[in-house]
């Protein structure tokens, strides 16, 4: 027989649960004592009542008309009988860059200016660069401690399957991060002699609007960075040449919203009489959860590219306005230049926009400039692997061009 130890019948944590169990039903017995407080006229209270007593709600009787909501019909007070093309931040031209060229009036030069492409060439740039850069896509993509629910993951073989909703850095703050360290860096390399001739404004809002061929556009749009500066960029020196695309049978202002409800003014971030009020270069970002197009497909890289080129163009018009007053409606005594910069945190596209005229009208005779090139992808693949930080197929290239673009003037 083998020989164990003894154990205890009863276990006492066991046995005081079991004890506390059985009391907890005990049902407690009448003793009179509530009978006799009523025969003195004492109260009797529940426990719930003094903790958590009810409260009386009034009613109140407002005294004159509440305050209703406008209705959206020829009782607004903005309500015009002429329909306005109105172009925001979400919309998209179905035909890119054809489009925004017929619209802005503006001919296509496929490489940057003379002087931006004479930087890149003799640029010369130390070798810790790349390191800070690539550092700056880690820090902004998986090293920061945002930990927010991103959108969903759709499958497109499995339109209704859900997956689990994964948790990250938000879009606006890795764009964000991400302009904000490149900047720092160009800053760094610039030198307090041209840092000190910009000024940085985020979240920039510009409005204006413009008659095209009869039909009234009206532009609403915003700059997530703005860059100002202590006076304008020269303008482009020589004549280009150049057709504005065919969009027939297509209108130059078709997929733009159409409404009875606007406002046709201008509005400039910045007064005249500020010393660094002069739009310099402008960074937008793309994001394809807020921007798509009507029919549910995919931004293609000519409508991006349209992007790029209509803020610009809002930019340098809303100026233009505020220079020169609502009058002028043709040439411009003075081009006005503006570099604008387009990124989804990945892919970046820059370009520059010469705005001579805010004649936009198919007879004009003078041509705005677009100068730009096709998109860059800064890298391909940023994340963890092996519990380590991982930037796949760097494109050293987009610093470069951004370096050149802060120190154009």
């Amino acid at each position: 027989m083998r020989l164990t130890n003894t154990l205890c019948a009863q276990h006492i944590g066991w046995h005081f649960k079991k004890h506390w169990l059985v009391q907890g039903k005990r049902v407690p017995k009448e003793t009179g004592a509530a009978a006799e407080l009523l025969k003195l006229a004492v109260a009797v209270k529940s426990p719930e009542d003094i903790l958590n007593p009810r409260k009386e709600r009034r009613r109140v009787e407002v005294v004159g008309d509440r305050q209703q909501a406008i209705p959206e019909d020829s009782s607004h007070p903005n309500w015009h009988s002429t329909v306005c093309h109105s172009y925001s931040d979400s919309s998209v031209l179905v035909g890119g860059l054809p489009q925004a060229q017929v619209l802005t009036n503006a001919i296509e030069i496929q490489t940057f200016p003379k002087q931006i492409e004479d930087a890149l060439a003799s640029q010369q740039l130390p070798n810790s660069i790349d390191k800070n850069v690539r550092h700056a896509v880690a820090a902004a993509h998986v090293l920061d401690a945002e930990q927010v629910k991103l959108p969903k993951v759709r499958l497109p073989e499995r339109p209704n399957f859900n997956l689990p909703r994964p948790y990250g850095i938000s879009h606006d703050r890795v764009n964000r991060l991400l302009v904000n360290k490149l900047l720092q860096e160009v800053e760094k390399l610039a030198g307090r002699s041209v840092s000190v001739k910009r000024k940085l404004i985020d979240n920039a809002s510009f409005k204006t609007s413009l008659t095209k061929d009869g039909d009234l556009l009206g532009f609403s749009v915003n700059a997530e960075k703005v860059i100002f500066a202590n006076r304008g960029i020269e303008g482009i020196k020589g004549k280009f040449k150049g057709n504005l695309p065919d969009l027939y049978p297509m209108k130059s202002t078709i997929s733009i919203p159409k409404n009875h409800i606007y406002l046709t003014d201008n509005f400039y971030p910045l007064r005249t009489d500020v010393n660094c009020s002069h739009p310099h270069t402008i960074f937008t970002v793309f994001n394809k959860q807020l921007v798509g197009n009507a029919h549910g497909s995919e931004v293609t890289t000519s409508q991006l590219q349209a992007r790029t080129l209509v803020k610009a163009f809002v930019v340098a018009a809303a100026r233009a306005r505020q220079l020169h007053g609502q009058s002028v409606q043709g040439a411009l005594p003075k081009p006005i230049v503006v570099q604008s910069v387009q990124t989804d945190g990945q892919t970046f596209h820059f370009g520059v926009l010469q705005l001579n005229t805010l004649d936009v009208g198919a007879d004009s005779s003078t041509r705005n400039y677009w100068f730009h090139r096709q998109t860059y992808d800064l890298f391909t693949e940023c994340k963890y692997e092996a519990g380590r930080t991982h930037l796949e197929n760097y494109n050293g290239d987009v610093f470069r061009i951004l370096n050149a673009f802060y120190n154009n003037c």
